[in-house]
């Protein structure tokens, strides 16, 4: 418990800090005149780097005799990094500063979903998924006060600053990771091995074995069609928002809250329950259950319709993500579980990466379109997991 308690600290202050600066950006270029085709490639920029990055970090994590040292890098570079934002005109300097950051914060995901299922009980479905679950409550809790931060400190302060003062606590996450002991145990008990600079740091090129069977790459194509779907929904969430709806800011970004809030609680419920209804049902109710959102998108003429939307979302992602990284763990060589944790990461980032790009040519014509293609592909992820998935 006491190592526990840092990580999700620091989970908290992270997705607080991190997940606010997605609003912030898509704000503070719109406040440059920035056309919204540009503002959805920054996000497919980052997605393309967390792509990059997330499976890089998992394999070197896997092999790594520091993990505390490697995780307190990974937080202290993007942390610096962030302030640089608040000085930036141009939009190909958010573009690249984007790229910098979003493969240096692609390490948090599989290392610290990794290390919580070092404190399971045992290697069962049930004991890892609550482990799993308590990380991604963490989260949500530190993104739904992010986005009652920023709405708040948005009725007062200019974009600029609250870019400066949430820089400040993605800075302090790195902290409560002085404080965990025993981080180091399951990798510096690893031996060393010779492998050439591809194997090294992508391992499933060498051994693909482990996505090929009972269907864990369905849970990764799954999840990059899941996360096209939804990240290019709200990429320009925003814009939609406060230009198409006539929202003011603060209360666009405190919908938004309604999510991460939700969230909380559909981690904690799916973590416990994954264990009765088997990971696979749970990620094929959350993908399916995703897919309302858009549609509510869609067809939403109020802020009433935007709500409750969020609110379906919430619990779509408590049973999507933890059925989907509980499938893995369980489905998984237990020395390469950051590795194929980060494919997972890194296929939802390719999602990230396309689904924004996509999104933003259809929405300069219609929302309403953007929002159906977007949800058809939703649709899609849930039916080839439901298929090809075996428990």
């Amino acid at each position: 418990m006491k190592d526990r308690i840092p990580l999700l600290i620091a989970a908290i202050l992270r997705f607080t800090a991190v997940l606010s600066f997605g609003i912030l950006l898509q704000l503070r270029l719109r406040e440059l005149g920035v056309s919204v085709v540009v503002i959805s490639a920054l996000a497919t920029v980052r997605g393309a780097f967390n792509t990059l990055g997330s499976p890089i970090w998992g394999a070197i994590s896997d092999k790594a005799a520091n993990r505390k040292l490697l995780l307190t890098a990974t937080l202290l570079v993007p942390g610096v990094l962030y302030f640089l934002y608040a000085f930036m005109q141009l939009s190909y300097q958010f573009i690249i500063l984007g790229a910098v950051t979003a493969f240096f914060s692609s390490a948090f995901q599989p290392i610290t979903m990794s290390l919580s299922t070092e404190f399971a009980e045992d290697e069962s479905v049930s004991s890892t998924s609550k482990e799993i679950s308590l990380l991604n409550a963490a989260n949500s809790f530190g993104m739904f006060l992010g986005r009652v931060l920023l709405s708040v400190l948005l009725l007062w302060l200019s974009v600029r600053s609250v870019i400066f003062f949430f820089s400040i606590i993605a800075l302090s996450v790195a902290i409560p990771i002085f404080l965990m002991k025993g981080i180091n145990r399951k990798a510096a008990a690893k031996k060393a091995e010779k492998r050439n600079i591809i194997a090294a740091f992508f391992p499933l090129v060498s051994d693909p074995s482990p996505m090929l069977k009972n269907g864990v790459w369905a849970i990764y194509i799954g999840s990059f069609m899941r996360q096209f779907g939804i990240t290019g929904s709200t990429s320009l969430i925003a814009v939609y928002l406060t230009e198409e709806m006539g929202l003011s800011k603060s209360l666009a970004v405190i919908l938004t809250a309604i999510n991460p809030l939700i969230q909380i609680f559909s981690h904690i419920y799916f973590g416990r329950l994954i264990g009765k209804i088997k990971a696979k049902s749970s990620t094929v109710f959350g993908m399916l259950l995703t897919s309302l959102t858009t549609l509510l998108f869609a067809i939403g003429n109020s802020w009433i319709t935007v709500a409750i939307a969020y609110f379906s979302l919430g619990i779509a992602f408590g049973a999507f993500i933890n059925g989907a990284s509980t499938f893995v763990v369980t489905h998984s060589p237990r020395e390469r579980t950051a590795e194929l944790l980060g494919v997972l990461r890194s296929s939802r980032s390719l999602g990230q990466m396309f689904g924004p790009l996509v999104a933003g040519i259809i929405a300069s014509y219609s929302y309403v379109q953007m929002f159906s293609v977007m949800g058809i592909a939703i649709m899609f992820s849930g039916f080839l997991v439901m298929v090809f998935c075996k428990e």
